[in-house]
C-alpha cells in the first residue's frame, strides 16, 4: 500500500526552507498576474445595491471601473463600517466585459472546494452570473445586484471566514512545525486542517504555541488574495507537499 505522505516529514522544523522558496516562486507568479491584468482595458460600470439604488461613482466622483473597482470600494462609498464588516460579497453581473474570460479567471470547471466541504449544507443559490466576490477582487462587468454579506447574518459569509480562519491554522502549523498540509476546509460551525507529521502528532503542549502562532499572523494583518495559477505553476508551488501534488495531478 502506497503511502502518500512517505518521508516528506522526517522532524519537526521550524520556518522550513521550501517556505521560503515557495514565496519565492509565488512572487514570481503573482508578477505574471499584474502584468497580465495591465492588459486589460478599464470600461465604466454601474452598480446596482439590492434596493434598487445604482451608485456609478466613488465620493470623490472617480467613475467606477471594471478591472479597477471592488466590492470594497463601493461599500466604502456607503459606508466605512459596511466596508470592514462585510466579509465576502454576493454579485449578480449584468453581464461580462468584452475582455473577461471566465477559463482564465478559474471560474470553469468543476468547484473541488465544494467537495471537500461536505459537511456544510449550503443553499445552492449562486446560477449565472450571480456568485460570491472577494471583497477587494475587482469587478469586471457591470452590477445588477451587489449584496455585502457579514459573519453574523450570513451562511456563505461564515463560510469565507471559516476557510480563511482554516488557511492561518495552516500557516501557523507549517511554520512551527514544518506540516505537510492536505485538505482545511471550513465546517458547519467552524474549520480545521488536517496535515501530516510523518510517525509524529500533535499533543497537548502544542496547542498554545499554535493559538499564539496564529494570533501573531492576526496581527501582522495578511492580505488574503486571491490569485489564479496554472497546474503547472500549482505544482511548483507545492513541490515539497506529496499531498498537494495527489490532489493537483489526481
Amino acid at each position: 500500500k502506497r503511502l502518500i505522505g512517505g518521508d516528506s516529514f522526517v522532524a519537526r522544523e521550524a520556518n522550513p526552507e521550501w517556505i521560503k522558496k515557495r514565496d519565492e516562486i509565488y512572487a514570481t507568479i503573482k508578477g505574471r498576474r499584474v502584468e497580465e491584468l495591465s492588459t486589460k482595458t478599464p470600461v465604466d460600470i454601474t452598480v446596482t445595491m439590492p434596493d434598487g439604488k445604482v451608485i456609478a461613482e466613488d465620493k470623490e466622483g472617480a467613475k467606477f471601473q471594471a478591472w479597477k473597482t471592488s466590492p470594497y470600494d463601493v461599500a466604502v462609498t456607503i459606508s466605512q463600517g459596511l466596508a470592514d464588516a462585510s466579509a465576502v460579497a454576493r454579485v449578480t453581473y449584468e453581464k461580462f466585459v468584452d475582455d473577461y474570460s471566465p477559463a482564465e479567471d478559474g471560474m470553469e470547471g468543476e468547484d473541488t472546494l465544494m467537495d471537500a466541504m461536505a459537511d456544510l449544507t449550503l443553499d445552492d443559490e449562486a446560477s449565472g452570473k450571480t456568485m460570491l466576490w472577494d471583497m477587494t477582487r475587482p469587478l469586471v462587468g457591470p452590477v445588477s445586484k451587489l449584496e455585502f454579506c457579514k459573519f453574523d447574518d450570513d451562511r456563505d459569509a461564515k463560510t469565507v471566514f471559516w476557510h480563511s480562519s482554516a488557511h492561518m491554522l495552516g500557516e501557523a502549523l507549517e511554520h512551527l512545525y514544518g506540516c505537510k498540509l492536505t485538505i482545511g476546509p471550513p465546517l458547519a460551525g467552524g474549520f480545521y486542517y488536517d496535515s501530516y507529521m510523518g510517525k509524529e502528532s500533535l499533543k497537548e503542549d502544542d496547542y498554545k504555541p499554535i493559538e499564539q502562532e496564529v494570533n501573531k499572523i492576526i496581527k501582522q494583518k495578511q492580505k488574503f488574495e486571491r490569485m489564479v495559477v496554472t497546474k503547472d505553476e500549482a505544482l511548483e508551488l507545492f513541490a515539497d507537499n506529496p499531498f498537494k501534488q495527489e490532489i493537483l495531478t489526481t
